[in-house]
């Protein structure tokens, strides 16, 4: 089971990255910081800021619902204001011009911040090449996708056997009480 999905995080955090690449961003480069984004949150404390379900594509790990917003601008059957803050794709790069706010804690912002300082001197392709180098989660694959489940991810940022499986049980809960709801 993935971790629930937070529309509301991923626009902003989306837009945040955004407007701090000077207002517009590669797809390829947004898709590798909202993902990382939540690889550091999970590190971090043992969640994820977005959410979602994580896959391995050929130019790295993405967070699966992320790429939808992108492309279509909404996901079926989930409340979103994505399209009010991010322009339609335009030649692999979108652009906002201001963010929602107080979807993100204080913390979530000082991760967003963390992942940008690191990594906002690199294109898309060398972040791209980073992660493929960095995120031993992902599995190389040259079409299609592959699954990165919770467990991968927290093994992969160094979580003990038993955080492994005390974050896959909060992801199986949290996605339950989702899904009620």
């Amino acid at each position: 089971m993935d971790f629930p999905f937070d529309a509301d995080k991923a626009t902003e955090a989306a837009c945040r990255f955004v407007i701090l690449e000077s207002g517009t961003i590669s797809v390829l480069k947004l898709v590798k910081l909202i993902y990382l984004l939540d690889r550091f949150a999970i590190q971090q404390r043992g969640n994820p800021v977005v959410g979602g379900a994580y896959f391995s594509m050929k130019n790295g790990p993405v967070t699966s619902e992320v790429l939808d917003l992108i492309n279509a601008g909404e996901i079926a059957g989930v409340r979103s204001t994505w399209s009010e803050f991010i322009s339609s794709r335009q030649n692999n790069e979108i652009a906002a011009s201001k963010s929602p706010s107080g979807f993100l804690s204080e913390a979530e912002l000082g991760f967003l911040d963390v992942i940008y300082k690191r990594h906002a001197g690199r294109d898309q392709w060398e972040l791209r090449d980073w992660c493929h180098q960095h995120c031993s989660e992902w599995t190389t694959i040259n079409s299609g996708r592959a699954s990165i489940t919770p467990a991968d991810l927290a093994k992969a940022v160094g979580k003990t056997e038993e955080q492994v499986e005390e974050i896959v049980a909060d992801a199986n809960e949290a996605a339950f009480v989702q899904a009620v709801i």
